[in-house]
């Protein structure tokens, strides 16, 4: 029955690929094809490997073998989500990506270079300082030694540091990404951000240097008008797989020895060698969902009704202004740690559809996803694209590789609130600058109206401003 139900998901991830690229508004930029390559991997690939080559490391670290109803379900539950996902973004996103680069674009651009870099004079000091921070942790024993893990939750609490502070290094990320993007692409302007790669994977993290990565690559194919990725970009997607794999492996270790920078008296996070290539826990998603489906609702006796999302109202308060903050949702109808040991576990959009409300939860989780993020890429796609909404959009659309594989809010709140601050402070620099728009002077060039003169488009502040410098 698994094996029928495994050929079902191909013939079904085959015929939405088709659907889509049948549609016209199929190209990169669009949110279900990062879903596609997300699903088609974890959830039609891996799982015919898996069975043919018999994984089971996941399932010794949780302790929990699944019936084969239950491998059949997370199957189902998989192709369910692409479904829902792809029939909603597809209704609300089903447009072309057209590029609206033209003089004036090119014009609001440049203009914007000498606010950006006002902003990234802020942004830089506080992401590098945090980077480093975080850097030397990681070569240390004391990684951890301001957390405490809760014994209920297993989630790591912050005992001394700011978690904002912590997290700053995420700032780097676009502003690398934004500095390349503005200065072309010239070898000198892309270091910052390749800094940024190095030092971020030596730290053993691997979701924000892929999303840098991302951000990168989708200015490069914007810039260029390309809706598909070029030889040299696959090839460059192909590298940060390998490196993914390998900063999983060691966590970023063999960088730090390579730097001369850890000073670790212990090798913590070596994969053992009877591990085969992609059966450790970076791409084992089809277990961790496997998992939800075996202990929801049997063994809980619940579903969670979405009460995880609650922690969006909870965690951007600091513990030091909440000593009692709870670890995790401040309302949590089951602990999936009383059933097993899922560390690490993310449970992707399916699987958050299926804790929150079973098949009916599946349905509206993931088509909710695919809905407002097609809404947003028609918005963008037809929209005047102006520089702020490029870099915005880009920015969103590359944390969705840690947003879809962990299938909650909170993941895709917290990464955006630094990944966007340096995009929010750029913005208010040139407001302050009092750079107009290339939206705006379309739409006075579209009215018949001659360009207007610099002074003309700027707010009533900032003209205020520079008419009391001007006099005497």
């Amino acid at each position: 029955m698994y094996a029928v139900v495994l050929s079902l998901a191909l013939l079904v991830f085959v015929a939405v690929t088709v659907a889509y690229a049948r549609s016209g508004c199929a190209s990169v930029f669009h949110p279900l094809t990062l879903y596609l390559v997300f699903h088609g991997f974890l959830f039609v690939f891996r799982p015919i490997v898996a069975r043919i080559e018999d994984f089971r490391l996941v399932y010794q670290v949780y302790a929990f073998t699944p019936s084969e109803a239950d491998k059949t379900r997370a199957i189902l539950v998989a192709t369910l989500g692409l479904v829902s996902f792809a029939i909603f973004c597809l209704r609300a996103g089903g447009a072309p990506m057209r590029f609206t680069v033209d003089r004036l674009a090119r014009a609001e651009k440049r203009a914007l270079i000498a606010p950006f870099v006002a902003a990234a004079a802020i942004c830089f000091p506080i992401g590098f300082y945090s980077l480093i921070k975080l850097w030397n942790a990681a070569g240390s024993d004391m990684a951890y030694a301001d957390m405490v893990r809760d014994k209920a939750t297993h989630i790591l609490i912050n005992t001394q540091n700011n978690g904002y502070l912590t997290e700053a290094q995420l700032m780097l990320a676009p502003c690398g990404a934004i500095l390349a993007w503005l200065l072309r692409f010239r070898l000198l302007a892309v270091l910052p951000l390749a800094t940024f790669v190095v030092l971020r994977a030596g730290t053993g993290g691997r979701g924000p240097f892929v999303a840098a990565a991302a951000m990168f690559g989708l200015l490069w194919l914007y810039e260029r008008r390309q809706k598909w990725p070029s030889p040299r970009i696959i090839l460059g997607l192909v590298v940060v797989i390998l490196a993914f794999n390998a900063v999983g492996a060691d966590r970023g270790r063999a960088i730090r020895e390579w730097a001369g920078a850890d000073r670790g008296s212990a090798r913590q996070y070596d994969v053992p060698e009877d591990v085969r290539p992609l059966e450790g826990m970076d791409f084992a998603n089809l277990e961790y969902l496997e998992y939800v489906v075996t202990m929801i609702p049997e063994r809980t006796r619940s579903y969670s009704w979405f009460t995880d999302e609650l922690q969006l109202f909870t965690e951007p308060v600091p513990r030091a202004l909440w000593p009692g903050k709870p670890a995790g949702p401040p309302i949590q109808l089951f602990n999936l740690f009383d059933y097993g040991n899922p560390i690490g576990m993310t449970i992707s959009l399916p699987g958050a559809g299926w804790a929150g409300a079973g098949w009916a939860g599946v349905v509206l989780w993931c088509g909710l996803w695919g809905q407002v993020l097609g809404w947003i890429y028609r918005r963008y796609a037809q929209g005047p694209q102006t520089t702020f909404q490029t870099i915005a959009y880009m920015v969103l659309l590359a944390s969705m590789i840690v947003g879809y594989r962990d299938g909650g809010l909170v993941t895709v709140a917290r990464q955006n609130l630094f990944f966007m601050a340096p995009v929010l402070l750029w913005l208010v620099m040139a407001r302050w600058w009092g750079i107009p728009s290339a939206a705006l002077l379309r739409r006075g060039l579209a009215a018949g109206a001659a360009p207007p003169a610099p002074d003309a488009a700027l707010p009533p502040a900032v003209a205020r401003r520079r008419a009391t410098l001007a006099k005497p």
